[in-house]
């Protein structure tokens, strides 16, 4: 009994003195290896090995909670291990006892960590020390601010030397002097503040919080009045944030960097679907696969030429040509909430009773009908209050099911804050619960939001084909051609984007060929595809199998080598046993040569649609009989582009 009472005496002693240990930790996975510890400041810091090089360098961590910088300080470092998952958590003690929870996960391709804030009430969160720090000469692609954080901003490329002072929104691509391609974005962001990366310091990004100064300024929860309406953001603003119900701590989203040695693993990338929060089976009871859950191609009127483009009768039109192009939805876009003061076919009936004519009308012709609506009453908009109300909200969901209206684009966000956030979920439950799927439009970027909530197809966040015309006033940026061979290797990391591809009219930029348009509705690729031409201008084009054919959702995903970011991008894509190559060209005019590797031996029956040489405006088709492993030899103008259909010959 003496000596188990001295074994057990031992264990307490060496228990207690390791409680006081600070520890550092290593965790690695393959490919990767990722340090924990502390500095000799006893500052909180990690740094990241990519195939045995050092990819980023010591780093701080942390986060200013209530005034505290959780992080700096620590007199405790404790690490735990789960026993299934391999994730590992570290307890962090400061001297004046405050604590928090530091959750690392690490995968082949990138790793993700996040906080959690032990409270049963209200912290108030100042800021992030979150940091990455890359090698000198890293070079990087992002867009800037101020307008909706950057997100319809166009992007640029710098050394993250030059950096300092820069607003960058995430996600931000980085190639660094090894070769190696990085990404940092944030995943899984319910119940918080959206985040933007600051440049603080040479080579040096930070996580931080930004809010649109219109916001600041007059108080307002959402929906900017008109003559407040700001294009810029305030920095450090502190916010307010309590647990979840039930639960008795604060969770950050998971802080992503992405790792890969070429753009094709950067592309195909999949950290933040794997850290993201499962769908409620309660609402999805097969995830994704749930049988309302339903993707699809869609036309809408917005972009087209003519003032009757919001009436029912062009409405009814748009369904009859997407009836012809096997397109199986019309989207209802601002103006339909004033049919029964403006259209001539109204004849005293409300919008309700013209929109139900619709419906029929296009359910007739096996088309599905969503509807546009603002989140909350705004500017331009006087007769609509919005969404934002619970009740209002329910009344609205409940007559798009009367009706039969299968989806809802929700437009006018204009911020990430907690408020709002918190709003875009109310939205995607409440429409799960009637069975109703979403787009939001006017928005932040995509944190695997789509993953949680099935019903979300996609969200703007991007500077896109709507943003023609405004280069030089709300919508600024370089040429189109550098822009659009910059998206599919940052903006689309992060999830699908409502890019609305596709036109050949007023729309469609001088800077791009109509070949780079028909070669947009494949690279610009959503679950919710919203083509934004003229629906005669696609009934009439000669690429038109193109349109009737393009896929929604993707077996597979190859970028070829021959890409290069803010130059030309070309990516091969399978659905079933057909592959599809897409290019899109940057400023430069080249002879793009490809190999065609991706597609299983044997022969193919290619039809492509590609520019005509000296005519910017003209698709010219081709179609011959090709083999696997040849090489694809095709002249690119600037801003041009081509597709490709591959179908195997038996």
């Amino acid at each position: 009994m003496r000596n188990l009472k001295t074994i057990l005496f031992i264990l307490a002693l060496v228990v207690s003195s390791s409680w006081h240990v600070v520890q550092a930790a290593t965790t690695t996975d393959s490919k990767i290896k990722l340090d924990v510890s502390l500095n000799s400041a006893k500052q909180l810091v990690f740094s990241v090995s990519y195939g045995g090089k050092k990819v980023i360098q010591e780093s701080p961590l942390g986060l200013n909670v209530d005034n505290n910088k959780l992080g700096s300080n620590v007199k405790q470092l404790l690490r735990s291990a789960s026993s299934t998952s391999g994730d590992v958590s570290y307890n962090i003690i400061q001297n004046d006892r405050h604590r928090l929870v530091l959750d690392i996960r690490v995968f082949d391709d990138g790793i993700a960590l996040r906080y959690r804030i032990p409270t049963e009430g209200p912290v108030c969160i100042y800021d992030e020390q979150t940091t990455f720090v890359f090698p000198s000469e890293t070079h990087v692609w992002y867009a800037s601010g101020p307008f909706q954080y950057g997100y319809i901003q166009a992007y640029q490329e710098r050394l993250t030397d030059r950096i300092e002072g820069e607003l960058l929104a995430p996600p931000a691509t980085f190639r660094l002097p090894s070769g190696v391609y990085a990404a940092i974005t944030e995943a899984d962001l319910f119940n918080y503040h959206g985040a933007v990366l600051l440049g603080t310091a040479p080579n040096s990004v930070q996580f931080g919080y930004v809010e649109n100064e219109a916001y600041v300024k007059t108080g307002t929860i959402t929906g900017i009045p008109s003559d407040k309406y700001v294009h810029s953001v305030v920095r450090g603003v502190p916010w307010t944030v309590s647990p979840r119900k039930g639960k008795k701590e604060v969770v950050t989203p998971w802080r992503i960097l992405m790792l890969a040695k070429d753009l094709n693993g950067l592309v195909n990338n999949r950290i933040i679907n794997k850290v993201s929060t499962p769908p409620d089976p309660t609402l999805f009871p097969n995830g994704a696969k749930t049988d309302w859950v339903k993707p699809s191609r869609a036309s809408f009127a917005w972009l087209m030429d003519g003032d009757n483009r919001l009436s029912l009768a062009n409405h009814k039109k748009y369904v009859d040509g997407c009836a012809k192009l096997c397109i199986e939805t019309v989207v209802v876009d601002d103006g339909w909430e004033l049919w029964q003061d403006t259209d001539p076919d109204s004849h005293g009936r409300d919008k309700w009773a013209m929109m139900k004519e619709l419906v029929d009308y296009a359910k007739a012709k096996k088309v599905n009908i969503w509807v546009w609506r603002p989140s909350s009453k705004r500017s331009g908009n006087k007769t609509d209050i919005g969404i934002l109300d619970p009740d209002e909200r329910e009344r609205f969901m409940t007559k798009c099911n009367e009706v039969g209206i299968k989806g809802l684009k929700i437009d006018f966000f204009h911020t990430e804050n907690l408020f709002t956030v918190n709003f875009m979920e109310d939205i995607l439950r409440d429409a799960a619960k009637h069975k109703l799927l979403v787009i939001f439009h006017g928005v932040n970027k995509p944190t695997g939001d789509s993953y949680t909530y099935p019903n979300l197809l996609a969200k703007e966040a991007v500077r896109g084909l709507e943003c023609v015309g405004g280069e030089k006033t709300w919508a600024p940026g370089p040429a189109w051609p550098y822009h659009n061979t910059v998206l599919p290797f940052t903006r689309w990391l992060a999830g699908p984007a409502d890019y609305t591809p596709l036109n050949f009219r007023s729309f469609c930029s001088p800077e791009v060929t109509f070949g780079f348009q028909i070669s947009s509705i494949y690279m610009y690729t959503s679950p919710m595809l919203i083509l934004a031409a003229d629906i005669d201008d696609m009934l009439n084009c000669p690429a038109r199998s193109f349109i009737e054919n393009v896929p929604v959702e993707w077996d597979e995903t190859i970028v070829q080598p021959e890409s290069k970011i803010g130059e030309v991008a070309v990516l091969a894509r399978r659905k079933g046993k057909v592959w599809y190559l897409t290019a899109v060209n940057g400023m430069t005019e080249r002879l793009l040569t490809t190999r065609l590797d991706f597609l299983s031996k044997g022969s193919y029956r290619m039809e492509m649609a590609t520019d005509t040489p000296c005519n910017r405006k003209s698709i010219k088709m081709i179609s011959r009989k090709i083999r696997s492993g040849q090489q694809l030899r095709e002249p690119l103008m600037s801003g041009g582009g081509f597709v490709a259909r591959f179908v195997p010959v038996k």
